[in-house]
Parts: C-alpha cells; structure tokens; sequence
C-alpha cells in the first residue's frame, strides 16, 4: 500500500487526481491485508510515464501503465469508460474520462467499484461499503449490461460467492440465470481460471451450488458432472483437488474435462492421483511411485493418515538415481549390450530395494541380480 500511496502523491503534486481502486478497497475494508493495489488517476498514460522513472506498458492501449518502485510494480490506469463488447470480452472502444464516478460505473461489482485516498477515506458512488456490509454480490447499474460487456461477470459473481462467503444479489442472479448461455462465448482459459479460484476458495460449495441454480454449468464442457454434493469437498490450496473431487466422484477420467486446456504436468498429475486413489494398499512402492502432490491429492478421499512427506522420507531410495547400481553395471556383469532387458532388471532393483528385501549395497545387489539373471536365462 505505500507503494501506491507514494504513486498517488507523486500524481497530485503533478496535479492529477489518483485514487486506490478495486478489490485491494474491498479487501483494506474487510480487514484483509490488499497485494495487488492498483490505483486509478486523471492522468493519461503518457503523463504517468513522464513522471516515473521506471514503467512498463503492460495494456497502455486500455490505459494502463505498470509503475516499478523498490522493484515491486503497481498498475497504474487512466479514468475510462468502455463501450462496444462484439466479442463479449473486450472493449470495442476506450475512451478515457476525468470523472473517478465514470471509471467506477463500468466495473463489475459494487463491491469492487469503491475508490480510496492516499488518506484512506473512501469514495463510494454504488453503496458497495453496504454491500459489503451485507454480504452481497450485486452488480454496477444494470446486471444485464454488465453481463453483456463481459460475460464471464457472471461466473466471476458465483467465483466471489464462494471467495467471501457472500450472498448473490436477487437482481443480478436473475440475470445471470437469463444469460448464462453467453458464457459459451469466452474463452476456455478464462473460465477455467475462474473454477481454479472457486477449488479454492474457502465455500466452494456455496458457489457450485450457484453454478447449478443459474444452469451456468450447462454452458460449460462436462458442465453436468459438477452436479455433485460438495459438502464433502476438503479444503485445499490446490485446485487440482477439486478437479480430481469432480472426476472421482464421477467415477470418470481425465479426458472427459480436456476441454479446459489444463497444462502437461497438471494432467499426468491428477492422472496419477485418480490411479493413486483406486490402489487398495498404500505400501512403499506407492510412495515411491507417486510424488507428493498426486498422494496428497488422491489422499482427500482415500482416507490414508500417514504424513506422506514422512513416508517418502522414510524410503530406502527416492529416486532411481539413488539406486547403488546402475545399466553400465548390469551390462558389465553380464556382457550384453543395452537393451530393453536393462529397463526390466533395474526395475526389479528398484522394487526389491523400496520393499525392503534388498538393501541398497552395490555387493549385494550383485549377488542377488547374477542369481536371478542366471536363474532367468
């Protein structure tokens, strides 16, 4: 916040209006610590970047200028008002404005719509502080053009449900209910980041039960399978989990939500945490097999109470690296060259040393592979 503050006095000696908007309001009045400040000014993007030594042009086509100070930086954003949403995303046109009330109108939420001084008085055109108050999403003016600006507004308001624990206004529920096909229209990342916000978010209940209410979900890829009971949702911190409640409890693999694009890692993780959960016995080669984010994911439902990074700890290797012997070995005693045969023994290495029955010593890894092998062959 001093950041800001600094950026808003610099921009009121130059004579310009600037004030701190947006969620980190919200958030300072709700006695939660703002991150992202970003402030509002008079000043066009030009003018901000004549005043400030180091600045990004992160969107100056929308009026926005990212100001580094200390090297954290602080988006700084021209009043403006939006017009002409053809792709139900972003503005057909930006006009820039003098009026602060201007710039408030066009934002999403009241509650998000409230500007603050340097001295942290509070401008308030919406009545978002009563909002607030009250514990209601309700959206700037009227619902239905706000929806029609951008459409993802309204997973965003059935999103914040769930992140504050708040109410939908009947007004803007209404709306949403009327519209939610629009959703269709934006794109897949954008929604899936907003999901990824409600897996997390303190009710994801409260929110999915939103989601069903407004049929939003039926606009959605695989939108019937959040039709769940999500009472039984543990609370995470890694949305993952929530995409793995929808598919366990759907008895269902990862294909069917490969519409929303998740990235490489995210997919072979919560693959591997659906494997994980359908094993009937968490032993050591369970541990050893699966990293720690597929187990505790799979974890949510399968019941196991051992602390898995004690687990892990506790192997007698973490990794095939760890393993005293290697292919060169392998080939050494035995003269053959590389092969698929090689990949088959070293797992057998790996499994008689994680269970135990072969201590990791290269000696007697020798012994017991040579009698194996010769057994084998």
């Amino acid at each position: 916040m001093e950041n800001a503050k600094t950026i808003i006095a610099c921009l009121k000696l130059a004579g310009f209006e600037a004030y701190m908007v947006g969620g980190a309001v919200r958030d300072y009045l709700r006695g939660v610590t703002p991150h992202d400040i970003d402030v509002a000014t008079s000043a066009t993007p030009q003018q901000v970047k004549a005043l400030f030594e180091r600045t990004v042009d992160t969107g100056i086509e929308h009026g926005t200028v990212l100001v580094l100070i200390g090297g954290a930086g602080t988006e700084v954003t021209t009043f403006r008002t939006e017009s002409g949403y053809s792709d139900n995303r972003r503005p057909d046109k930006v006009e820039f404005v003098n009026s602060l009330q201007e710039d408030l109108r066009r934002r999403d939420f009241t509650i998000n719509a409230m500007a603050m001084t340097e001295q942290l008085d509070l401008i308030d055109p919406f009545e978002g502080r009563e909002d607030l108050a009250a514990g209601l999403i309700r959206a700037v003016g009227n619902p239905k053009e706000r929806f029609y600006e951008d459409a993802l507004r309204m997973l965003r308001a059935i999103r914040f449900s769930g992140q504050l624990e708040f109410r939908i206004d009947p007004d803007t529920l209404l709306a949403i209910i009327q519209h939610a096909e629009r959703i269709r229209s934006v794109a897949i990342e954008r929604i899936k980041a907003e999901l990824d916000k409600v897996m997390v978010s303190p009710a994801p209940k409260l929110s999915m039960g939103y989601l069903l209410e407004t049929g939003l979900n039926e606009s959605l890829p695989a939108g019937d399978l959040f039709a769940l009971d999500w009472s039984m949702f543990p609370s995470s911190n890694d949305a993952l989990s929530g995409w793995f409640y929808l598919l366990h409890h759907n008895d269902k693999q990862f294909e069917v939500i490969g519409a929303y694009r998740f990235s490489n890692h995210d997919k072979k993780d919560l693959q591997r945490a659906l494997e994980a959960s359908r094993l009937v016995v968490w032993d050591d080669w369970v541990y050893y097999q699966y990293t720690e984010r597929q187990l505790a994911i799979a974890q949510t439902v399968v019941h196991q109470d051992d602390a898995i990074n004690e687990r892990k700890a506790a192997l007698p290797v973490r990794s095939k690296s760890e393993l005293a012997v290697n292919g060169r070995d392998l080939m050494e005693w035995t003269g053959r060259k590389a092969g698929s045969w090689l990949k088959e023994w070293i797992l057998q290495i790996e499994q008689a040393v994680v269970n135990r029955r072969l201590a990791n010593d290269k000696e007697r890894i020798k012994d017991w592979f040579i009698d194996e092998y010769h057994r084998h062959t």
